[in-house]
């Protein structure tokens, strides 16, 4: 049995709408892990994700791995990749028939803002980052540490959050829908 969505209620009516996506992939039957992915101005898009760093970035799903993520704080990354439009539709594929797919329209400004504040945050680590195939995102060290009570899907609903979206739920099991 499925946990109860957390419910998105994006704002109505933007001025300029664009349209922006929540990507939520199974971890277990009750756990998904989501990204945000936004577009910028030249037509792109690009996907922002946290993670506990053992599990996310490199690849250790161990249990106990999976147990010290979730009842610890430890050390975690942020994921970006950049996609153009024949990419973007390449990856939503992908996506269709193992996990979450939800589009919803929010103001341009406003992704704009998320968009610089997400970049800065992921350049200020100030060290290469590393790829990771299995996932297809480049990890940086994130200042903010993950644990059972700041998740992925955590930050996925702040993020939401700055682009005008109310969140009704809990968001820990990362089941989303959007009202």
């Amino acid at each position: 049995m499925a946990p109860i969505p957390a419910r998105i209620i994006p704002p109505a009516s933007p001025e300029a709408p664009v349209k922006v996506w929540v990507l939520g992939s199974p971890v277990t039957s009750l756990f998904y892990h989501n990204s945000l992915i936004l577009p910028d101005d030249s037509g792109r898009w690009i996907e922002y994700s946290f993670g506990d760093r053992e599990v996310f970035a490199y690849n250790r799903g161990r249990l106990i791995n999976l147990a010290q993520a979730v009842l610890y704080p430890t050390p975690a990354v942020l994921g970006r990749q950049t996609f153009n439009a024949a990419q973007w539709e390449r990856r939503k594929q992908r996506n269709q028939n193992r996990g979450q797919q939800l589009a919803m329209e929010v103001e341009r400004q406003q992704v704009q803002a998320l968009l610089e504040d997400l970049n800065q945050r992921y350049e200020s680590a100030d060290t290469a980052p590393q790829y990771n195939p299995n996932v297809d995102l480049h990890f940086v060290p994130d200042a903010e540490s993950y644990t059972g009570w700041h998740t992925c899907n955590h930050l996925v609903a702040r993020w939401l959050r700055q682009l005008g979206c109310r969140i009704r739920g809990l968001v820990f099991s990362g089941h989303f829908r959007v009202d």
